[in-house]
């Protein structure tokens, strides 16, 4: 049994339970339990997947930008099953995922002994490179996952707004005119520093969210909303704890669940070290004296946080450790910078400025990489040290930050698990405030 009085979820219900002598399990999940945990221990990283997996649409994002009970709990404990932060494990979800779908066990497909660095000839987008990468066991905590090829590429046609080489725009823009898409779930900027997640349905759309944004929006609480008519297959575009969200959610279907995560037919990861509260990240610009009216855009890269007006000027630059208040501290214990759960993955590492590092995942990502050939310049890409290294220093950073057993190959965490082992630390469940389970307070 929890000690009460470690167990900050624990509420009248749980009172009266203890004074009878009769106890619930202390692994039965009801909303406030993650709640406690996840959202007020202030390690959410807003991916949305608790929204997604809730087969009651009891969840949705609140005023202060974090999920909220709106309606009865049912206590089907899915909120704390899929959650990256919780119950589910990435680095378990990967050897599972890979087994489901017949990948291979190491983690590239051959080696290169080519040069280190750029290959100066260019052989299109037809036949997979061999990569120069870890050949490590899926799922173990070393190497880059699986990569069928790298590339380091641009788009033919560059539009404004675009990030680095604007692959993920030409990409799917492409699909979308081919018809091999539907739509795409993607992250759109509003103003520098925030943004909303959309469905595109058509390239203009596309173009709306070109370049990056750093304020995670909860893309699969739009999924879980569902698809228009006529819309069949999608891409899901975001960070690697938005794409394992996804893939749990394809992995372990319920019949009660009505989200259409079979329909994401290809998942686009990016890069990812950590994401901001745009909110916090307002004011901490403006506390080392930004003039927010002069920001355009913003971006990451080397380790440092970037700020240009509407020239394309830099105004501000510094390390992205010196924006830590403003940074959501569940991104800590994320040990997937690279995205090794997506068919597709890309980001600014290890390529030249202007370019963009493409890391084709799965025959999937292959297949889609391949249809959008004619809108892509690329380069095979043999070096991947760059890419390796920041990879590693995610890893080092989650084993310090995360208490839930290493960087291991397990799926899942109990609550009492969890509970016992942050207990003590500046990441301990807390008891949630009145708003966030307030339908659980009045219903159950």
């Amino acid at each position: 049994m929890i000690d009460m009085v470690v167990d900050p979820s624990l509420d009248v219900r749980a009172r009266v339970a203890a004074s009878s002598g009769i106890f619930e399990s202390p692994d039965k999940i009801w909303f406030h339990r993650t709640a406690a945990a996840v959202i007020d221990a202030g390690r959410c990283v807003r991916c949305g997947t608790c929204i997604a997996a809730c087969p009651s649409n009891s969840i949705s994002v609140a005023t202060d930008g974090l999920p909220t009970l709106v309606r009865m709990c049912t206590g089907c404990s899915s909120c704390w099953d899929f959650c990256p932060l919780a119950g589910m494990r990435t680095e378990g979800l990967l050897r599972r995922w890979a087994e489901a779908n017949g990948s291979g066990a190491n983690g590239a497909n051959g080696h290169s002994n080519g040069s280190n660095g750029h290959h100066d000839e260019s052989n299109g987008l037809g036949a997979p490179l061999p990569v120069a990468c870890p050949a490590a066991p899926v799922g173990d905590g070393e190497g880059l996952g699986t990569v069928l090829a790298a590339y380091e590429a641009r788009a033919r046609e560059r539009r404004p707004g675009e990030q680095d080489g604007g692959v993920v725009t030409a990409l799917l823009g492409a699909l979308l005119e081919q018809g091999y898409l539907q739509g795409a779930l993607l992250s759109r900027k509003q103003g520098p520093l925030s943004g909303e997640t959309i469905l595109a349905t058509t390239p203009e759309q596309v173009q709306q969210g070109a370049g990056s944004v750093y304020d995670q929006t909860h893309p699969l609480s739009k999924l879980a909303q569902g698809l228009p008519a006529g819309v069949d297959e999608i891409a899901l575009v975001g960070t690697p704890c938005q794409v394992a969200g996804a893939r749990a959610l394809q992995l372990f279907p319920w019949r009660y669940r009505k989200v259409p995560a079979d329909r994401v037919k290809l998942a686009i990861a990016l890069f990812c070290t950590r994401s901001f509260d745009a909110q916090r990240l307002t004011l901490e610009l403006v506390r080392q004296g930004v003039n927010l009216g002069r920001v355009a855009r913003v971006d990451i890269r080397e380790g440092r946080f970037r700020a240009y007006d509407a020239a394309g000027e830099i105004i501000f630059e510094t390390e992205v450790r010196a924006l830590r208040r403003a940074a959501l501290r569940g991104c800590d214990e994320c040990a997937d910078f690279t995205g090794a759960l997506a068919d597709i993955a890309v980001g600014n590492a290890g390529s030249r400025r202007g370019w963009t590092t493409v890391l084709i995942r799965t025959p999937r990502g292959l297949e889609a990489w391949q249809h959008a050939a004619e809108a892509l310049e690329a380069r095979p890409l043999a070096d991947l040290a760059a890419v390796a290294t920041l990879e590693a220093r995610n890893r080092a950073r989650a084993a310090r930050a995360s208490r839930r057993g290493g960087l291991n190959g397990r799926l899942w965490v109990r609550y009492s698990e969890h509970l016992q082992a942050y207990q003590g630390t500046d990441r301990a469940p807390v008891a949630p405030p009145p708003h966030r389970s307030h339908h659980y307070t009045v219903a159950c």
